[in-house]
């Protein structure tokens, strides 16, 4: 029989964060002398950090601007990595997808200790089989 994987976004996907994103960049923006509606950051989740500052900040930014940005979302961020909300249902489904003999891969940009909240949230490694 041949392996069955199934892949899997984390942020928005099995973890609640898009709103705290949304805070942690809208934060990071204000910080650094810009007004953002939120609302127009929560479109824009799920670009990439330089093409979310790009999109919300236009080509007349300050780009040397985007790294105190990037650094200071990040940061922020991070404050919420002890308390990252799995969306109901997140693990459960990983481990019965597990139990029935699919490979479980992970899909997310996050690296390091985000990583790590992110998998702790989810609490489920022992079923997950790598990250992409």
């Amino acid at each position: 029989m041949a392996t069955r994987a199934a892949l899997f976004d984390v942020d928005g996907t099995l973890v609640d964060t898009n709103y705290l994103h949304v805070t942690a960049w809208w934060e990071a923006f204000h910080q650094a002398g810009h007004t953002v509606r939120m609302a127009a950051i929560h479109r824009a989740i799920g670009l990439g950090s330089g093409d979310l500052i790009a999109h919300l900040l236009g080509d007349e930014r300050d780009v040397d601007q985007d790294a105190e940005i990037k650094d200071a979302h990040a940061a922020l961020y991070a404050t919420f990595h002890d308390r990252l909300p799995v969306l109901d249902g997140a693990r459960d489904l990983l481990r019965s997808l597990a139990d029935r003999g699919w490979v479980i891969v992970l899909a997310t940009s996050a690296g390091g200790a985000e990583l790590a909240a992110l998998r702790r949230a989810i609490g489920a490694d022992d079923v997950i089989a790598g990250v992409a």
